[in-house]
């Protein structure tokens, strides 16, 4: 199931911005770039595997569902203006989707929480 065109990064120009202005968080099977926009549109989300990590393409293939398919399950775990691109790690197929809903989750909260700051 493909995600809607508008929830998608596309173009090689975002991903550098993305990379260079946003941040990173280590989360074990997978790696977050993520930055706040601070736009009023959807969440924009895309998946990166690549060949170094996981040379068989059905490696790949499933890897790509399965953060998909984390991504459009829980698509409130990041409100609107962000930017969020999933790198993919070898170690990601050999996890269940139940437990790469968590470490997503547990990830989508920290960094919620790290960059609201603290109350004023």
């Amino acid at each position: 199931m493909r995600l809607p065109r508008e929830r998608r990064i596309r173009a090689s120009a975002d991903f550098n911005r993305l990379r260079q202005e946003g941040s990173r968080l280590d989360c074990g099977p997978f790696l977050l770039n993520f930055r706040q926009t601070g736009e009023k549109g959807k969440v924009r989300f895309a998946v990166i595997a690549a060949k170094k990590n996981l040379p068989r393409a059905v490696d790949r293939n499933r890897a790509k569902r399965l953060a998909r398919e984390l991504f459009r399950t829980d698509e409130a775990a990041f409100p609107t203006g962000w930017e969020v691109v999933l790198v993919i790690r070898s170690g990601m197929v050999k996890r269940s989707l139940a437990e790469l809903r968590k470490v997503y989750a547990a990830a989508a909260v920290r960094i919620l929480a790290s960059k609201a700051g603290p109350a004023v």
